[in-house]
């Protein structure tokens, strides 16, 4: 009897270690089926829609007045939207439940509309969250979510804003980082990567000198646009050295 039992421990043993590992398994691919989004700001919003974008542009000049923008120069704000910009998501972009968006602004020379403004693009029927408008402190903050279901999948804009300009200028457009931006499928939350725009005001969009050295741009999209060159030039380095290494011993 007690060989019996001892076997019967083995294998209900054997089972379980089989089971926990198609658990681990799937715990595994659950988390790979959370692929990135990367969240951009675009300053012109042309093509863009809940599933297409057009050219997500890092900067755009916009005259005001204009046909696409209704400031006349008056520094006063008065709630009215002269200008929409959007918050743009592609990459790993499976129809979203809920979102959280947290945008830096200048205030000096822009608030946040509420005409213009559209938190549910992605998530039609969504219940919408965030600070009241309009807003005149930064960041502003907007989310949506589903008590069931989900949006639209497909890259797109995740939300259109509607900016009441104040002044000319150039004013830079970034998000902040995970939990305060996030975006989440039936898949669950998956991890981001964040981009800035800007929108120049009856200026340019050309960054000027500074002390004769052209002001560089910002490091975190140098760091994501340019890791691709600088591995390259790093494999050209180390195949010269290498050349000049095999020279000398051939000589030696």
């Amino acid at each position: 009897m007690k060989r019996v039992t001892e076997g019967a421990l083995a294998t209900a043993s054997a089972i379980a270690l089989v089971l926990l590992g198609f658990s681990a398994f799937g715990t595994q691919e659950g988390a790979q089926a959370q692929g990135t989004v990367d969240f951009d700001i675009d300053p012109k919003i042309t093509g863009n829609t809940a599933n297409t974008l057009g050219t997500v542009e890092d900067c755009y000049e916009v005259t005001c007045p204009s046909a696409n923008c209704t400031w006349n120069g008056s520094s006063s704000f008065n709630d009215v939207s002269d200008y929409q910009i959007d918050i743009v998501v592609s990459g790993d972009t499976q129809a979203p439940t809920m979102y959280d968006v947290s945008l830096n602004f200048d205030s000096n020379e822009v608030h946040i509309a509420e005409p213009g403004t559209n938190r549910l693009i992605k998530l039609p029927g969504a219940v919408s969250l965030g600070e009241m408008l309009p807003d005149s402190v930064s960041p502003y903050v907007a989310s949506a979510s589903y008590y069931m279901g989900a949006g639209t999948e497909g890259d797109g804009t995740l939300v259109r804003v509607g900016l009441d300009i104040g002044a000319s200028g150039v004013v830079t457009f970034s998000l902040n980082a995970a939990p305060d931006t996030e975006y989440t499928s039936d898949a669950g939350s998956h991890p981001i990567t964040l981009d800035s725009g800007r929108l120049a005001i009856n200026d340019s969009c050309a960054i000027p000198p500074v002390g004769g050295i052209a002001e560089l741009p910002d490091v975190s999209e140098l760091a994501g646009r340019n890791y691709i060159a600088l591995a390259g030039i790093g494999a050209a380095v180390a195949a010269f050295v290498a050349g000049g290494w095999y020279a000398r011993r051939r000589l030696s």
